[in-house]
């Protein structure tokens, strides 16, 4: 097998030159600044922006200059939204005079103008998705070849999103790639996605039957007019499926001619004997699916991909069903932001984010509200996590002919980049789009919804999250789901349909929205703000004002989610909950709490070092291992000698001890809560202990902390 013939994949990521600002195609960059992919240059004002920087009446604290320099249209949502430009060398060696050459770039903030030598190759428009190029007519073997990116994250009317609560942040933000195959290979190029379509026709417990469709391309380029005519080419499409133990499973071999400059689709359908079933977070077991192109078999390409067997479904008496069983949808929402990196992640990041989230005993992810990176798919799929990946139409929707074009190529990129991950669910379609007026979306929402069904017609589910109820948008999806955020926002409850509480009046909210859908629903998102450096003591009240205030306290976020979860908690017109959100993330557009432009609704810190109270809650209720935790614990200085200590715990029983004495024993109730009421703190420090009994004897999980009662 000659080696040398195989795709070669090389990242493209280190040696940028960066220039922030206008540039030109033929700059010189000898003065442009050194980076690494993943780039933002939204790092430091996405997340210290000046322009929020208001006092508690509204007034402006910003310097004269500052306030100048907002008049500059870059800075109009007070951070960096223009543009920036990259520049890389590549080094091609002789030996690809033969070969075909592809540049990946799996996401750019928002608008991409790639070029290679002078040469425009594309634009590519929306932040989320990956684009690809072939670089082969106009590179130069041997020499040193320009790569540039002209990239911005200008504010149009005709790319999503319009709007949003949180930062488009700009830049080379993903990784990029160099792909180098025969001529005959793979192609890259179908919406940048891997080139084979994986697909399960029929699933039982006996049989699998799957369809593979391969995109070939043939990159010989056809013959001048005076020269012999290029000959079709004759080449073996070869897939395999190999078990976790790297056997064989299942094979099948197709030969094909391909003429010159075609690409060309390859349909294979393979059975899997008694298959092993992709079961979630129980057992995310995972085939890997090899297709080989071989000329005179020999292999020139390859690419491979995860198989995950499994099929999804909401059913109307047992909720969502994984592989036709009833299977709990304890989600989070998450961006792709981090401090100080805006969405520059990394896979270390992203491996934190997935450890933490499993730790709290998750099951899903919403990936809001736009398609996230592929090592998060790949992480989701080893390790049995649901996704809902969605286009980002967040708020508002424009329906001229451009903007409607460019939405429809995010979806396809979208669908077909992700199409092979057992461990995407959910389309989305859209996140609260009336929350400005908008024009009537039915029809192009349809549109949407019957694209995604072209393009993937599994067990997948299409989906959208409305925020009013009574709404025509609310009948298109096959699955229409939810955000309510009672106990936080104002308006939760419309007037006219009779509710006047917040908390109290969700269990009706969720029954009303049932009646309207005729099927069970999910809440996508729902939550509070929660500072975790502000606190209160005793019992704990709703802040005035809470949205956009300076005052979050952590006790509010915490008590919220009891709430919520106390109605949410089996309820039977459920069929899953999404929390919004898993961390704190930027957003300019905020300054409430302690910290300006972020958005606190996180129940981790926005540097994944403070888990706050709530992160507990979900994990007494949905992570099994024995816990105990003493909320407010960083609520150390205290002025009320008489208290309530409240603990989260899934253990049968509860001791609290303040000072080495026993106060008492409490059974956890229905949402792992022990409240312990009006205990007496001394002056000075204070000693908090709780200690779990579980069934078995042993090691019984403890917590401690301290608070001072000053005088």
């Amino acid at each position: 097998m000659n080696l040398l013939a195989q795709r070669l994949v090389y990242p493209l990521n280190k040696a940028w030159r960066f220039h922030k600002g206008h540039a030109s195609v033929v700059a010189p960059t000898a003065e442009w600044e050194e980076v690494t992919l993943p780039h933002s240059w939204n790092v430091k004002d996405g997340q210290e922006s000046g322009k929020n920087r208001l006092d508690n009446n509204g007034h402006s604290l910003m310097q004269e200059e500052e306030t100048v320099s907002v008049m500059d249209p870059t800075l109009k949502f007070g951070y960096y939204r223009g543009t920036g430009w990259y520049a890389h060398s590549i080094n091609v060696p002789t030996a690809w005079k033969e070969k075909r050459v592809f540049v990946r770039f799996e996401a750019a903030g928002q608008v991409a103008r790639v070029y290679v030598n002078g040469q425009m190759l594309g634009e590519h428009r929306g932040a989320f998705t990956a684009f690809c190029y072939e670089l082969t007519p106009y590179i130069q073997p041997g020499k040193q070849n320009e790569l540039r990116v002209e990239v911005d994250n200008m504010h149009r009317q005709d790319i999503p999103p319009l709007s949003g609560d949180f930062n488009v942040n700009g830049g080379l933000y993903r990784p990029a790639q160099l792909i180098v195959t025969d001529k005959i290979c793979v192609s890259p190029l179908d919406y940048a996605s891997p080139g084979v379509y994986i697909t399960t026709n029929k699933l039982n417990t006996d049989k699998a039957v799957i369809e593979v469709r391969s995109l070939i391309s043939n990159g010989i380029r056809a013959a001048m007019s005076n020269e012999p005519e290029v000959p079709d080419a004759t080449v073996m499409i070869e897939t395999l499926v190999k078990d976790i133990t790297g056997k064989v499973v299942a094979t099948a071999r197709t030969p094909e001619q391909i003429a010159a400059g075609i690409t060309k689709e390859v349909i294979q359908i393979l059975d899997i004997e008694k298959p092993h079933l992709w079961n979630g977070r129980k057992d995310p077991y995972l085939y890997q699916v090899e297709v080989n192109v071989l000329r005179n078999e020999t292999m020139v390409d390859q690419v491979i991909q995860s198989l995950g067997l499994r099929t999804f479904q909401i059913d109307a008496v047992s909720g969502f069903l994984l592989n036709g069983k009833p299977y709990p949808i304890y989600g989070v929402g998450r961006h792709q932001d981090f401090k100080d990196k805006a969405w520059a992640l990394t896979e270390y990041e992203n491996e934190l984010d997935y450890a933490i989230i499993k730790e709290m005993g998750a099951t899903a992810i919403r990936f809001a509200h736009y398609s996230q990176s592929q090592n998060m798919h790949d992480i989701a799929d080893r390790e049995g996590f649901l996704v809902w990946d969605e286009i980002p139409l967040v708020n508002e929707i424009r329906l001229d002919h451009g903007a409607k074009q460019n939405v429809c190529e995010m979806m396809k990129e979208m669908v077909k980049q992700l199409y092979n991950h057992p461990s995407v669910a959910w389309w989305g379609i859209y996140n609260e789009i009336e929350n400005i007026y908008t024009p009537p979306s039915e029809d192009f929402l349809t549109e949407l919804r019957d694209g995604i069904r072209d393009i993937d017609s599994t067990c997948r589910i299409v989906v959208g999250a409305s925020d009013h109820g009574l709404r025509a948008h609310n009948q298109i999806p096959e699955a229409t789901c939810f955000n309510n955020y009672p106990g936080w926002y104002h308006g939760n409850y419309p007037k006219e349909e009779g509710y006047t509480g917040e908390l109290a009046q969700l269990d009706k909210w969720i029954t009303d929205r049932v009646r309207e859908i005729d099927m069970r629903i999910a809440i996508s998102e729902y939550g509070a703000g929660g500072d975790y450096k502000q606190h209160t003591e005793g019992n704990p009240q709703k802040p005035n004002p809470a949205h956009g205030g300076p005052f979050q306290p952590e006790e509010w976020l915490a008590y919220v989610h009891e709430e919520n979860w106390r109605v949410m908690q089996n309820n039977e017109n459920l069929w899953g909950t999404f929390l919004w959100a898993m961390f704190d993330f930027a957003s300019c557009m905020r300054n409430e709490g302690s910290v300006p432009s972020l958005n606190t609704k996180g129940i981790v810190s926005q540097d994944r070092k403070v888990k706050k109270d709530p992160y507990y809650l979900y994990k007494a209720n949905w992570n099994p291992e024995p816990m105990v935790y003493i909320t407010s614990r960083r609520s150390i200085k205290r002025t009320q000698p008489v208290t309530d200590i409240k603990v989260y715990s899934n253990c049968i029983e509860v001791t609290l001890k303040v000072n080495e004495k026993t106060i008492g024993k409490m059974r956890p109730d229905a949402v792992k809560v022990c409240l312990f009421k009006d205990v007496e703190l001394k002056e000075g420090k204070n000693k908090i202990e709780v200690v779990g009994r579980t069934a078995q004897s042993g090691d019984w999980p403890s917590d401690t902390c301290e608070w001072i009662l000053e005088s």
